[in-house]
C-alpha cells in the first residue's frame, strides 16, 4: 500500500508542476488559444486543491499539506514588491488573478484587429465575461479564505478585486454598445447603454480612489476617461432622441453637456498620456472611436441651435434632461466562475505520503531574504490608433 501510494504522489507532484509550468507558459502570450488555456489551468487548479483541502471525499476541509511550500508572486500595481505566503491557497488565488488577467489581455488582442469578425467579438464579450466571474470568485469566496490577505493595494485587496470586475464588465459592454452603434438602433437604446457604461467605469474608478494614488492613478485616470467619454455618448444619443420629438431646447441642453463631457474625456486623455506607473501607453484620443464623437456632437449641436433659432425658439433649459435610468436589455454581466474539483487521484494514502515526505523538512521555497522576481516577458499588445475600420461609425466591433 505505500508503494502504491508513494508512486500516486510521485505522479502528482510531477503532474503538478508540469501543469504550473505549461499554464505560466499559455498566459504569458494573450495570443494563447482560450480553450487550452481553460483545459489546463482547470486541470491545475484541480490537482492544487488536493494539497489544499485533502482528498476528493473530504472537500471542504483544510488538507494537511497546505502550508509545506512557500508561493511568491508580485501584485500588479505595486511594482516588483513580492507577496510571499507559506499557503497554497494563496497559490490559488495568484493563479485565478492572473487568468482572469489573461482573460483581459486576450479580449484586448482580438479587439485591437481593425476590422473585427463577428465570432471575434463575440469571443471578446466573452472573455471579458469569463474574467469578471473569476474575480468576482475571487472577492466573494477564495479570497475569504486566506489566513492573511496581504498589504492594502495588494492584488487580494477587495478593492483592486472590484475595480477588475467593473472594467470587465464595462469592457463586455463597449461590444454591446459598439454594435448596437453601427446596426443603427434606436437612439434610446444607444444613449441607455452608453449611461450604462459610463456608470460601470466611475464606480470601478470608486473602488480605486481610496487606494495609493501613486500606484493606482493611471488606472484611476482610465477609468475617468472611460466615464467622461460614454457619459459624451449618452448625451450625444439622448439628445438625438429628444430632437426626434421636436423638443429641440432639451436637444441643445443635452449635446451641451455631452460637448462638455467630450472636452473633459479628451483633456484627461492627454493627461493619461504623460502619467507613469502600472498600465499601458496609449492614447485614446487619437483612437477612431474617440475621434468620430467630436465631430458628430460639434455638427448635431450646430444643426440644433440654427434650427432652433429659425424653426422652433424653444427655450433651452440650464441641465439636460437625466439620462434613461437602465437599459432594459444589453447589459454585460459576469459569467459565474466555479472552482474546479479537488483531482480524485488525491487520496488519504497519497496525502499521507506526501506529509511523511515533507516532515521535518524546511519549507519549500523558504528563504532568509526575499528574493527579487524578475518581470516575465510578455509580447506586447499594441495600443497604437488602429487603421480606420470599415465601419461609418468607427466601431471595431461589427
Amino acid at each position: 500500500m505505500f508503494v502504491q501510494a508513494w508512486f500516486l504522489y510521485v505522479h502528482l507532484h510531477r503532474e503538478l508542476k508540469e501543469k504550473r509550468t505549461k499554464l505560466l507558459g499559455l498566459i504569458r502570450s494573450p495570443e494563447s488559444d482560450l480553450a487550452e488555456v481553460t483545459t489546463v489551468s482547470t486541470e491545475y487548479i484541480s490537482t492544487l486543491r488536493g494539497i489544499i483541502q485533502g482528498p476528493a471525499e473530504e472537500a471542504g476541509k483544510e488538507g494537511g499539506i497546505r502550508h509545506l511550500v512557500v508561493f511568491r508572486w508580485t501584485n500588479t500595481v505595486q511594482g516588483k514588491k513580492v507577496s510571499e505566503f507559506l499557503d497554497a491557497q494563496f497559490e490559488l488565488v495568484s493563479v485565478l488573478l492572473n487568468i482572469g488577467l489573461w482573460h483581459m489581455k486576450h479580449a484586448a488582442h482580438l479587439a485591437a484587429n481593425p476590422d473585427v469578425a463577428m465570432e471575434e467579438a463575440k469571443e471578446v464579450h466573452r472573455t471579458l465575461r469569463i474574467a469578471a466571474g473569476i474575480f468576482t470568485a475571487l472577492k466573494d469566496s477564495e479570497v475569504q479564505k486566506l489566513h492573511d490577505a496581504g498589504d492594502k493595494g495588494a492584488d487580494t485587496d477587495v478593492r483592486i478585486l472590484d475595480a477588475y470586475v467593473m472594467q470587465c464588465q464595462a469592457e463586455a459592454q463597449e461590444v454591446t454598445l459598439a454594435r448596437a452603434i453601427e446596426l443603427k438602433h434606436k437612439h434610446s437604446l444607444v444613449s441607455a447603454l452608453a449611461a450604462e457604461t459610463s456608470k460601470m467605469f466611475m464606480i470601478g474608478g470608486d473602488h480605486l480612489s481610496t487606494l495609493d494614488q501613486l500606484q493606482v492613478g493611471k488606472w484611476h485616470k482610465y477609468m475617468a476617461i472611460k466615464d467622461e467619454f460614454y457619459k459624451a455618448y449618452a448625451y450625444c444619443y439622448l439628445g438625438l432622441e429628444v430632437l426626434t420629438q421636436d423638443k429641440c431646447g432639451e436637444a441643445i441642453a443635452c449635446l451641451r453637456e455631452s460637448s462638455r463631457a467630450y472636452a473633459a474625456a479628451e483633456k484627461l486623455s492627454r493627461e493619461y498620456g504623460s502619467m507613469k506607473g502600472p498600465g499601458t501607453h496609449a492614447r485614446p484620443q487619437e483612437h477612431i472611436f474617440f475621434r468620430k464623437l467630436g465631430p458628430l456632437v460639434k455638427s448635431t449641436l450646430e444643426k440644433c441651435e440654427h434650427e432652433n433659432g429659425f424653426i422652433y425658439f424653444h427655450k433651452v433649459p440650464d441641465q439636460p434632461p437625466e439620462l434613461p435610468v437602465k437599459a432594459t436589455f444589453g447589459l454585460a454581466s459576469a459569467e459565474p466562475y466555479s472552482i474546479p474539483p479537488v483531482n480524485p487521484a488525491w487520496t488519504e494514502d497519497a496525502l499521507k505520503t506526501l506529509k511523511a515526505a515533507r516532515s521535518g523538512e524546511k519549507p519549500q521555497g523558504a528563504s532568509a531574504v526575499a528574493e527579487e522576481i524578475k518581470p516575465v516577458p510578455e509580447p506586447n499588445v499594441s495600443t497604437e490608433p488602429a487603421p480606420a475600420p470599415s465601419t461609418s461609425s468607427g466601431c471595431v466591433i461589427s
